[in-house]
């Protein structure tokens, strides 16, 4: 396998080489031999990478041949962002650039032949490394899964259901004292998702007064932990997330015993890896005779029973044979395991599972390595015959395995994986912003630039597939809206990132940044004006995570930061405006702003020409930020995020041929430019008021073919005037949102395609089922804050007979739902909130055969007591939360 860094970095510089080569003609000589040397460099790179971790003088071999590739790209690319940076100047400005044009290109020269003299001594070191030709023939894996499968359910792991049932008796025995049950076991071996089963368990979440889960993990924070528990007993608001960040300790101690007081509670304290972690909150946790309980899972069997000497850890040790074997088909085979394993592969199947000693983790990995490969005994005895080489490496087989798994990835996918270590320990990662900031590094590519977000997310599946990736939530249409990554996967990223793309996670004060950091985490930092101190490393990838409560200007000197592509600032309150000298930062493709309180963007954003991805929404939904008229600058732009952007004169943006995403943009905006122009924009976010004619915006976009979402947002407070008959025009939108329009009653017609339909703050009188219901390809249905009609709503006969998922939401003066016989067919998924006075479910959800998930958000205690219990078993899937 060829090194992923070189391997995509010298796939990035063909593209400069193609794409400048007017501007590098004279030195084209130069590059093309700088291209040749690292392409015949990678074909060493697989012997030594196998080897580097054995012997030192390989790893600075490896290391020597990284830098100068990631250097190359520099040069070049610095180059031909000073070139597209002259080509919109005046008449007398391109003429000062021919003097300028030599000038530059003797200087790309020089820089080109420096980094030439490198590559030669790097070339003469590698025979006294001793570093064998693998020649030109080295395979890389180049086959594609045949298909994507769901990462696992709880529901696939085997050999945890007399586990499951004996920890529910546990927790609901007619004990009034506070007691704990903990889950002790190896990493991997499945104790947050045998904890998961039982704290979803139907008899456990209606036994209990409130509910909580908090992952503790290594890195210990006191407060932060006890603020997560507290926000999940109490209603979000923000006066309670600011009242929170300003309390002590002491403080938040004793406002989540004040929660818990009189209750009874079942708390969730996953991955518990220090005895002094337990120590710090046990005071939190009153013991009041309610019967409460606290749910453990650690490493450590001392920690829990440290927290509870009375108490008999159910210990995981890891999965017995048989177990092991069923689960293995499972992932291996891709049907269920009763189907059984052809005979030719079953010896070296079983040998297979029996060296993953039963951790479920491992199996799962090795299960999802297997699928994507043919099913021969060839193809299986060589993952078989691996495994002692892998082994050898570590001291934990586990991480050998998820090593095995790593390798096998092709170079594309364990760059992707490896930047996944970059995120903080236990985070549920955006796949949206993933994907994104994976297109800005030149981590995709494709020809075809509109499919490049496909392509990634396709990237993300088969890290899910594999297993390297935990899906942590899914749409409704099962893509992938969030995943996380396991500890022992993130370690094993993290030490690859750290070797392979000069890697770097700050986490403590005393850490120093390295001169030689390209992508640096900061995770959990109070931050200062000598942040950096006097380094200036060649930072791509600058991230920000933790550092909500920051009031003090970053000492961020953008001209440091010249080779830095993506630049993510998400909730860090700076409370000033961006500086101007973010102009210097030229290569910059992903600026992530969101809830930082930036109230203005400078002009000299416009002059950042690569720019893919700009975030600019704050954490307060109707705040606004004041945009310069410099977006149209911006051609490379794919997504731009606001939720309210003004501008001194109409803001123009015509001629955006990447613009995929606009939100934020006012609807007068919008009427002042040619939007036919924008060929690529599938969704569209428009800021309306009670004078915005919504019939003329309509037709305004009738043309925008490729427009596929439109979300119009009211920020008025006075009832809506104005006819929305217009949608009907919009024969393109499949998607549509109506957010704070004060309708009273629906418009009979939308558009004619409309699949997915989202209503809040409409304030309808009439109930709207008689118009939703007829919507004929209508699969997605959420009503929030909606209707404030008559106490019912009627859902007749054969009525919404495409809709797939339902839900009702803050429906406050609803006290019943009728559902005729016929209706909802296809339902899938019923999902009811904070519907208060909601007296039952109807009788016939239990006759819809397709229904598969009830979910039940925030109801009140006694609805959920008053279940009907054959409807309750008619669904697969109930939910309380």
């Amino acid at each position: 396998m060829a090194d992923p860094v070189i391997s995509l970095v010298i796939g990035r510089i063909v593209d400069l080489l193609n794409k400048n080569s007017v501007f590098l003609k004279d030195v084209e000589r130069q590059v093309e031999k700088l291209k040749v040397d690292l392409v015949w460099m990678r074909c060493f790179l697989k012997d030594a990478e196998q080897r580097q971790d054995e012997d030192a003088r390989i790893r600075n071999w490896v290391f020597l041949v990284r830098a100068a590739a990631y250097d190359a790209e520099d040069v070049i690319e610095i180059f031909a962002s000073k070139v597209e940076s002259i080509k919109d100047k005046g008449f007398v400005t391109r003429l000062a650039y021919y003097p300028w044009r030599n000038v530059s290109l003797n200087k790309i020269g020089k820089e080109i032949e420096s980094l030439q003299t490198r590559l030669d001594d790097i070339a003469a070191s590698r025979e006294k490394f001793g570093i064998k030709n693998l020649g030109e023939g080295t395979s890389t894996h180049g086959e594609e899964l045949q298909r994507i499968r769901r990462s696992v359910e709880d529901k696939d792991i085997v050999g945890f259901e007399e586990k499951t049932k004996s920890l529910v008796a546990e927790l609901l025995k007619e004990d009034k004292n506070r007691r704990l049950v903990s889950i002790v076991g190896m990493g991997g071996a499945g104790k947050t998702t045998l904890a998961k089963k039982v704290y979803n368990h139907a008899d456990v979440r209606t036994r209990f007064d409130c509910h909580a889960w908090v992952c503790v993990s290594s890195s210990y924070n006191h407060k932060e932990t006890l603020r997560t528990i507290i926000k999940q007993l109490n209603p979000i608001t923000n006066e309670l997330l600011d009242m929170l960040e300003k309390m002590q300790e002491q403080d938040l101690e004793e406002r989540l015993r004040q929660d818990l007081q009189d209750k009874r509670y079942l708390v969730v304290l996953d991955d518990v890896w220090k005895e002094e972690a337990w120590d710090c909150l046990a005071g939190a946790f009153p013991d009041v005779n309610a019967s409460s309980r606290l749910l453990l899972t650690s490493r450590n069997r001392e920690v829990a029973q440290h927290a509870d000497a009375l108490s008999h850890p159910c210990e995981l040790k890891t999965l017995g044979q048989e177990d092991s074997w069923q689960l293995f088909l499972k992932m291996a085979l891709g049907h269920g395991a009763n189907a059984g394993c052809p005979p030719d592969l079953e010896e070296v199947g079983r040998e297979i599972t029996r060296r993953c000693d039963g951790l479920p983790l491992a199996i799962t990995v090795i299960g999802g390595l297997l699928v994507a490969k043919k099913k021969l005994k060839s193809e299986w005895e060589k993952v078989l015959n691996n495994f002692s080489t892998y082994l050898s490496r570590s001291q934990s087989g586990v991480l050998a395995i998820l090593e095995l798994s790593y390798a096998d990835l092709s170079p594309k996918l364990k760059f992707c994986f490896s930047y996944l270590g970059l995120f903080p320990e236990d985070h549920v990662i955006s796949v949206r912003k993933l994907i994104q900031m994976w297109v800005a590094e030149g981590i995709i590519q494709k020809r075809d630039a509109k499919n490049l977000e496909e392509t990634a997310a396709y990237d993300v599946e088969q890290l899910c597939s594999r297993n390297m990736v935990q899906v942590a939530e899914t749409t409704v249409d099962e893509r992938i809206r969030s995943c996380r990554v396991h500890d022992l996967l993130r370690e094993l990223a993290i030490r690859k990132a750290e070797d392979e793309i000069f890697f770097q996670i700050h986490d403590t004060r005393d850490d120093e940044i390295s001169a030689k950091s390209r992508y640096l985490a900061v995770h959990s930092l109070p931050l200062d004006k000598n942040y950096f101190g006097s380094s200036t490393p060649p930072l791509r990838s600058l991230l920000f995570f933790n550092v909500r409560c920051h009031r003090k200007n970053i000492s961020l000197i953008f001209k440091s930061f010249r080779k830095l592509r993506i630049l993510d600032l998400e909730n860090v309150n700076m409370y000033f405006n961006l500086p101007k000298g973010i102009r210097e930062v030229r290569l910059l493709r992903y600026l992530n702003l969101r809830g930082t309180y930036i109230s203005r963007l400078p002009h000299s954003v416009g002059c950042l020409r690569y720019l893919q991805t700009l975030d600019i929404r704050n954490s307060e939904y109707r705040l606004r930020v004041k945009v310069s008229n410099f977006i149209w600058k911006l051609e490379s732009l794919r997504h731009l995020y606001a939720y309210w952007m003004v501008c001194d004169v109409p803001l123009k943006i015509e001629g955006l041929r990447n613009l995929q995403t606009l939100s934020g943009i006012r609807f007068e905006d919008v009427m002042h430019n040619n939007m036919i122009t924008l060929t690529s924009l599938q969704k569209l976010g428009i800021v309306v008021d009670d004078r915005s004619e919504i019939d003329k915006l309509c037709m305004h976009l009738s043309e925008v073919g490729n427009l596929k979402t439109l979300h119009l947002c009211c920020n008025s407070d006075m009832r809506w005037p104005q006819s929305l008959a217009g949608l009907s025009r919009l024969h393109h939108v499949t998607e549509l949102e109506l957010v704070g329009l004060d309708l009273r009653m629906l418009p009979l017609d939308f558009p004619p395609n409309l699949s997915r339909l989202s209503l809040r703050s409409t304030y309808l009188m009439d109930d709207p089922m008689p118009v939703l219901e007829k919507l004929g390809q209508l699969s997605f249905l959420k009503l929030k804050a909606t209707y404030f009609g008559p106490q019912h709503v009627v859902i007749s006969r054969h009525g919404f007979h495409q809709l797939k998922f339902l839900e009702l939401s803050r429906l406050l003066a609803l006290d019943e739902i009728k559902v005729e016989k016929g209706a909802l067919p296809q339902l899938r998924c019923l999902r009811i909130r904070s519907c208060s006075r909601l007296r039952k479910l109807p009788e016939e959800l239990k006759h819809i055969s397709s229904l598969d998930a009830l979910e039940l958000v925030d109801m009140p205690k006694d609805f959920i007591s008053r279940l009907d219990a054959d409807l309750v078993s008619s669904v697969p899937n109930l939910r309380t939360f």
